[in-house]
Protein backbone atom coordinates (compact mmCIF):
# COMPACT_ATOMS: atom_id res chain seq x y z
CA UNK A 1 0.00 0.00 0.00
CA UNK A 2 1.96 3.25 -1.44
CA UNK A 3 0.37 6.66 0.64
CA UNK A 4 0.40 9.57 -2.12
CA UNK A 5 0.01 12.33 0.02
CA UNK A 6 -2.46 13.54 -2.35
CA UNK A 7 -6.53 14.24 -2.80
CA UNK A 8 -6.29 13.21 -6.14
CA UNK A 9 -5.34 9.59 -7.95
CA UNK A 10 -2.73 10.32 -10.50
CA UNK A 11 -4.29 10.63 -14.13
CA UNK A 12 -1.37 9.68 -16.69
CA UNK A 13 1.65 7.97 -16.43
CA UNK A 14 3.66 10.76 -15.84
CA UNK A 15 1.95 11.99 -12.62
CA UNK A 16 1.66 7.79 -11.22
CA UNK A 17 5.54 7.56 -12.02
CA UNK A 18 5.85 11.08 -10.14
CA UNK A 19 3.59 10.22 -7.31
CA UNK A 20 5.10 6.82 -6.29
CA UNK A 21 8.69 8.73 -6.45
CA UNK A 22 7.29 10.97 -3.42
CA UNK A 23 6.03 7.73 -1.38
CA UNK A 24 9.19 5.83 -1.67
CA UNK A 25 10.83 8.81 -0.87
CA UNK A 26 9.35 8.88 2.73
CA UNK A 27 11.09 5.69 3.58
CA UNK A 28 14.25 5.81 1.02
CA UNK A 29 17.04 8.16 0.29
CA UNK A 30 19.23 7.83 -2.82
CA UNK A 31 20.77 9.24 -5.99
CA UNK A 32 18.86 9.38 -8.74
CA UNK A 33 15.42 8.52 -9.62
CA UNK A 34 13.87 5.53 -8.31
CA UNK A 35 10.62 5.17 -10.45
CA UNK A 36 10.61 4.44 -14.34
CA UNK A 37 7.19 3.82 -15.52
CA UNK A 38 6.51 3.60 -19.53
CA UNK A 39 3.19 3.62 -20.64
CA UNK A 40 1.57 4.23 -24.26
CA UNK A 41 -2.18 4.29 -22.87
CA UNK A 42 -2.63 5.08 -19.51
CA UNK A 43 -4.02 3.39 -17.37
CA UNK A 44 -2.22 0.54 -18.74
CA UNK A 45 1.25 0.24 -17.93
CA UNK A 46 3.80 -1.60 -19.85
CA UNK A 47 6.38 -1.73 -17.23
CA UNK A 48 7.25 0.15 -13.50
CA UNK A 49 11.01 -0.12 -12.85
CA UNK A 50 11.82 0.66 -9.12
CA UNK A 51 15.43 0.63 -8.33
CA UNK A 52 16.24 1.17 -4.26
CA UNK A 53 19.92 -0.42 -5.33
CA UNK A 54 22.44 0.84 -2.55
CA UNK A 55 19.46 2.94 -0.86
CA UNK A 56 19.81 4.11 2.98
CA UNK A 57 16.25 2.62 3.99
CA UNK A 58 14.08 4.23 7.15
CA UNK A 59 14.46 0.70 9.51
CA UNK A 60 11.05 2.55 11.61
CA UNK A 61 8.03 0.79 10.91
CA UNK A 62 5.99 3.30 9.49
CA UNK A 63 2.46 3.44 11.42
CA UNK A 64 -0.30 1.59 9.60
CA UNK A 65 -2.62 3.36 7.10
CA UNK A 66 -6.19 2.72 7.27
CA UNK A 67 -8.07 2.14 4.50
CA UNK A 68 -11.63 4.00 4.23
CA UNK A 69 -13.99 2.61 1.99
CA UNK A 70 -14.16 0.64 -0.66
CA UNK A 71 -11.16 0.52 -3.35
CA UNK A 72 -11.95 0.75 -7.04
CA UNK A 73 -9.62 -0.62 -9.98
CA UNK A 74 -7.14 1.68 -10.59
CA UNK A 75 -4.38 0.86 -13.14
CA UNK A 76 -2.41 -2.09 -14.32
CA UNK A 77 1.17 -2.65 -15.52
CA UNK A 78 2.23 -5.63 -17.48
CA UNK A 79 5.62 -5.94 -15.08
CA UNK A 80 6.81 -4.77 -12.25
CA UNK A 81 10.08 -4.68 -11.61
CA UNK A 82 12.45 -3.95 -8.03
CA UNK A 83 15.84 -3.79 -7.48
CA UNK A 84 17.28 -3.52 -4.31
CA UNK A 85 21.06 -4.14 -3.48
CA UNK A 86 22.79 -3.43 -0.66
CA UNK A 87 20.74 -2.08 1.18
CA UNK A 88 21.27 -1.89 5.53
CA UNK A 89 19.09 -3.40 7.14
CA UNK A 90 20.11 -2.96 10.71
CA UNK A 91 23.60 -1.95 9.50
CA UNK A 92 23.08 -5.78 7.40
CA UNK A 93 23.59 -5.44 3.62
CA UNK A 94 20.53 -7.03 2.36
CA UNK A 95 19.72 -7.76 -1.48
CA UNK A 96 16.33 -7.79 -3.34
CA UNK A 97 14.78 -8.82 -6.32
CA UNK A 98 11.05 -8.76 -7.49
CA UNK A 99 9.49 -9.09 -10.69
CA UNK A 100 5.70 -9.70 -11.06
CA UNK A 101 3.29 -9.62 -13.97
CA UNK A 102 0.03 -8.62 -15.21
CA UNK A 103 -0.11 -6.28 -11.69
CA UNK A 104 -3.49 -4.52 -10.77
CA UNK A 105 -3.59 -2.24 -8.53
CA UNK A 106 -6.67 -0.20 -6.84
CA UNK A 107 -7.28 3.10 -5.49
CA UNK A 108 -8.45 3.82 -2.17
CA UNK A 109 -8.98 6.84 0.60
CA UNK A 110 -7.02 6.35 3.82
CA UNK A 111 -8.92 8.72 7.05
CA UNK A 112 -7.46 12.18 6.06
CA UNK A 113 -9.02 11.29 2.54
CA UNK A 114 -5.40 11.51 0.79
CA UNK A 115 -5.08 8.88 -2.28
CA UNK A 116 -3.80 5.11 -1.57
CA UNK A 117 -2.39 2.87 -4.45
CA UNK A 118 -3.12 -0.68 -3.23
CA UNK A 119 -1.76 -4.06 -5.03
CA UNK A 120 -4.44 -6.31 -5.59
CA UNK A 121 -3.42 -8.51 -7.83
CA UNK A 122 -0.41 -10.57 -9.29
CA UNK A 123 -1.05 -12.85 -12.13
CA UNK A 124 2.64 -14.50 -11.27
CA UNK A 125 5.61 -13.36 -9.89
CA UNK A 126 8.79 -14.09 -7.67
CA UNK A 127 11.09 -12.42 -4.75
CA UNK A 128 14.35 -13.02 -3.46
CA UNK A 129 16.15 -11.88 -0.67
CA UNK A 130 19.76 -12.01 0.27
CA UNK A 131 22.48 -11.70 2.49
CA UNK A 132 25.95 -12.44 3.60
CA UNK A 133 26.75 -15.24 6.28
CA UNK A 134 29.66 -13.07 7.20
CA UNK A 135 27.35 -9.68 7.84
CA UNK A 136 25.01 -11.60 9.86
CA UNK A 137 28.01 -12.93 11.82
CA UNK A 138 29.71 -9.32 12.33
CA UNK A 139 25.56 -7.89 12.83
CA UNK A 140 25.58 -10.84 15.65
CA UNK A 141 28.87 -9.87 17.58
CA UNK A 142 28.76 -6.21 17.38
CA UNK A 143 25.05 -6.86 19.25
CA UNK A 144 26.91 -9.56 21.78
CA UNK A 145 30.00 -7.59 22.34
CA UNK A 146 27.26 -4.09 23.28
CA UNK A 147 25.27 -6.40 25.53
CA UNK A 148 27.88 -8.36 27.44
CA UNK A 149 29.96 -5.34 28.02
CA UNK A 150 27.34 -4.01 30.19
CA UNK A 151 27.69 -6.67 32.08
CA UNK A 152 31.46 -6.53 32.11
CA UNK A 153 32.07 -9.50 29.76
CA UNK A 154 34.21 -9.18 27.18
CA UNK A 155 33.57 -11.03 23.40
CA UNK A 156 36.34 -11.96 21.95
CA UNK A 157 35.10 -13.94 18.85
CA UNK A 158 31.61 -14.89 17.36
CA UNK A 159 31.41 -17.56 14.36
CA UNK A 160 27.80 -18.10 12.95
CA UNK A 161 27.27 -21.07 10.81
CA UNK A 162 24.14 -21.40 8.30
CA UNK A 163 23.42 -24.35 6.87
CA UNK A 164 20.17 -25.97 4.76
CA UNK A 165 18.63 -28.95 6.09
CA UNK A 166 16.47 -28.86 2.69
CA UNK A 167 14.37 -26.79 0.63
CA UNK A 168 12.57 -25.13 3.69
CA UNK A 169 14.49 -26.06 6.71
CA UNK A 170 17.85 -24.15 8.23
CA UNK A 171 19.99 -25.12 10.71
CA UNK A 172 22.12 -21.98 12.30
CA UNK A 173 25.07 -22.66 14.76
CA UNK A 174 26.52 -19.32 16.88
CA UNK A 175 29.57 -19.99 18.63
CA UNK A 176 30.68 -17.26 21.29
CA UNK A 177 34.10 -17.31 23.26
CA UNK A 178 34.10 -14.61 25.78
CA UNK A 179 36.31 -13.69 28.83
CA UNK A 180 35.66 -11.78 32.09
CA UNK A 181 38.47 -11.04 34.37
CA UNK A 182 40.58 -14.71 34.27
CA UNK A 183 37.46 -16.58 33.33
CA UNK A 184 36.84 -17.75 29.89
CA UNK A 185 33.60 -19.22 28.46
CA UNK A 186 32.75 -20.85 25.63
CA UNK A 187 29.49 -20.80 24.42
CA UNK A 188 27.61 -22.68 21.57
CA UNK A 189 23.57 -21.68 20.40
CA UNK A 190 21.71 -23.82 18.18
CA UNK A 191 18.55 -23.83 16.45
CA UNK A 192 16.21 -24.17 13.29
CA UNK A 193 14.01 -22.85 11.14
CA UNK A 194 11.37 -24.86 9.19
CA UNK A 195 8.48 -23.89 6.67
CA UNK A 196 5.82 -26.20 6.19
CA UNK A 197 3.55 -27.08 3.11
CA UNK A 198 1.14 -24.16 4.45
CA UNK A 199 3.71 -22.04 4.74
CA UNK A 200 4.20 -21.66 8.40
CA UNK A 201 7.61 -21.08 9.81
CA UNK A 202 8.59 -22.47 12.91
CA UNK A 203 11.34 -21.78 15.32
CA UNK A 204 12.25 -24.74 17.31
CA UNK A 205 15.66 -27.41 18.73
CA UNK A 206 17.46 -23.66 20.12
CA UNK A 207 19.54 -25.09 23.07
CA UNK A 208 22.29 -23.41 24.44
CA UNK A 209 25.84 -25.18 26.08
CA UNK A 210 29.00 -24.54 27.35
CA UNK A 211 31.57 -25.59 29.87
CA UNK A 212 32.64 -23.69 33.10
CA UNK A 213 31.39 -21.65 35.56
CA UNK A 214 31.03 -18.09 32.92
CA UNK A 215 29.55 -20.35 30.03
CA UNK A 216 27.05 -21.90 33.01
CA UNK A 217 26.00 -18.44 33.97
CA UNK A 218 26.03 -17.32 30.28
CA UNK A 219 23.08 -20.12 29.03
CA UNK A 220 21.23 -19.30 32.41
CA UNK A 221 20.55 -15.76 31.02
CA UNK A 222 19.81 -16.49 27.62
CA UNK A 223 17.70 -19.74 28.71
CA UNK A 224 14.35 -17.62 29.03
CA UNK A 225 14.86 -15.56 25.94
CA UNK A 226 15.16 -19.61 23.91
CA UNK A 227 12.44 -20.49 25.77
CA UNK A 228 10.55 -17.92 24.65
CA UNK A 229 11.33 -18.21 21.06
CA UNK A 230 10.84 -22.23 20.91
CA UNK A 231 8.42 -23.35 18.82
CA UNK A 232 7.20 -20.06 17.88
CA UNK A 233 5.06 -19.94 14.85
CA UNK A 234 4.85 -17.26 11.40
CA UNK A 235 2.38 -18.08 9.14
CA UNK A 236 3.72 -16.69 5.88
CA UNK A 237 0.11 -16.59 4.72
CA UNK A 238 -0.64 -14.25 7.10
CA UNK A 239 1.10 -11.59 5.39
CA UNK A 240 -1.06 -8.63 4.18
CA UNK A 241 -0.80 -9.72 0.38
CA UNK A 242 -4.19 -8.77 -0.34
CA UNK A 243 -5.79 -11.73 -3.58
CA UNK A 244 -1.99 -12.29 -4.11
CA UNK A 245 -1.28 -15.95 -2.22
CA UNK A 246 2.40 -17.69 -1.82
CA UNK A 247 2.95 -20.60 -3.81
CA UNK A 248 6.21 -21.82 -3.29
CA UNK A 249 9.47 -21.01 -0.98
CA UNK A 250 13.01 -21.99 -1.57
CA UNK A 251 16.24 -21.50 0.78
CA UNK A 252 19.03 -21.27 -0.48
CA UNK A 253 22.66 -21.55 1.86
CA UNK A 254 26.71 -20.79 0.71
CA UNK A 255 28.45 -18.20 1.64
CA UNK A 256 25.00 -16.42 1.13
CA UNK A 257 21.98 -17.32 2.75
CA UNK A 258 19.07 -16.43 -0.22
CA UNK A 259 15.40 -17.24 0.30
CA UNK A 260 13.10 -17.01 -2.71
CA UNK A 261 9.16 -16.91 -2.72
CA UNK A 262 6.84 -17.87 -5.64
CA UNK A 263 3.86 -16.31 -5.54
CA UNK A 264 0.38 -15.23 -8.00
CA UNK A 265 -3.36 -14.51 -7.31
CA UNK A 266 -5.59 -17.48 -6.38
CA UNK A 267 -7.84 -17.02 -10.08
CA UNK A 268 -4.68 -16.73 -12.32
Amino acid sequence: MFPLNSKDFPQSASDFERAMEASLRQYARKDGQIVTVSSRVFPYLDGIAINLDRAQVDERIPAPVRLRGETKEACEAALVTVSARDVLIQGVPVSLRLEARDVVFHKGEDDKGDALLIVKRAREGHITISTAQIDLENMIAQTARSQAGKKGVSVESVRLALRARGARSLAADVHVQARKFLLRAKIDICGQLDIDNDFVAKISQLKCKGDGTLSSLACGVLEPHLQQLEGRNFPLMSLPLGEIQLRDVRIAVADTIEVTAHFGSAES
